[in-house]
């Protein structure tokens, strides 16, 4: 199994999780045009995905799933309550063919990958990350979520890559000029996970199975990859120097504009 981070951030979200012949794409939140530009710099095609995989109705995740649903035959697994609160249709409820009706703690396949969905805790009508796996691989989206509670991390055990949200600093926020409703928002346990959460996972609950953790969703205006890479290296540091000196290597940060590059599991 390989994945690629095409996009992560408010500006739109998208992965391509590929395994065989299945390309499962994992949220669609940049626009058809721009997303085909950024499979097609990868050497995919958006014609080749088996099926989009939405995790909830916020923009940024969801900006290009009208034109997809409309112009491709492309298996859609999104939660119905998630489906009818979507602002990306014309109509409130939008009748499009549902492939999976994604239900929290409900898994399903798609061909020979299995898909678990987790309940997470962020400020949407159904919001789920998905934890995907194929032929004894397993990765982990976990974005868009105000804090790890304990069922998350749980989830999250023995998995060879973790894609983490890191989408601010605490001080950084607090200092910007967003109006405080927002940061109030953005800081809630029902916001984002902040560099302190991240870190405070890796310290303390993150197993050691994954041998990439990929940093996502950063801010970019209340957020920086040195910072967000410095926090998950000083948690680490805090496990066993050899604990520590294995992972430091494997993190890296998803770019807002552009592919992350593959990663092989």
């Amino acid at each position: 199994m390989r994945f690629n981070i095409l996009g992560s951030g408010s500006t739109g979200n998208a992965t391509l999780v590929v395994s065989g012949e299945t390309r499962i794409l994992v949220d669609c939140g940049l626009t058809a045009k721009e997303l085909a530009k950024r499979l097609s710099s990868i050497n995919e095609s958006i014609e080749n995905i088996s099926a989009i995989l939405i995790t909830h109705e916020h923009t940024d995740h969801i900006r290009g799933l009208a034109t997809l649903a409309k112009n491709l035959n492309i298996a859609i697994c999104i939660s119905p309550t998630t489906l009818a609160s979507a602002k990306v249709f014309k109509r409130d409820r939008p009748e499009i063919d549902i492939a999976e009706k994604v239900q929290p703690g409900q898994p399903f396949e798609i061909d020979h990958v299995k898909i678990v969905p987790v309940r997470t805790p962020h400020d949407a009508v159904d919001p789920v990350l998905f934890r995907i796996e194929s032929r004894g691989v397993k990765i982990a989206i976990v974005t868009d979520l105000g804090h790890i509670p304990s069922h998350v991390a749980y989830e999250l055990r023995s998995c060879d890559a973790l894609i983490l949200e890191a989408n601010h600093d605490v001080e950084l926020l607090k200092s910007s000029p967003y109006p405080w409703s927002l940061k109030q928002r953005v800081m809630s346990r029902q916001g984002h996970l902040s560099n302190e959460e991240m870190a405070r996972f890796l310290r303390e609950d993150y197993d050691g199975s994954a041998r990439h953790i990929v940093l996502a969703h950063l801010s970019r205006e209340n957020n920086h990859p040195e910072i967000a890479t410095l926090a998950a290296q000083q948690a680490l540091s805090a496990r066993t120097p050899l604990f520590a000196a294995i992972e430091q290597e494997k993190i890296k940060v998803a770019h807002h504009d552009r592919p992350l590059g593959w990663i092989e599991l």
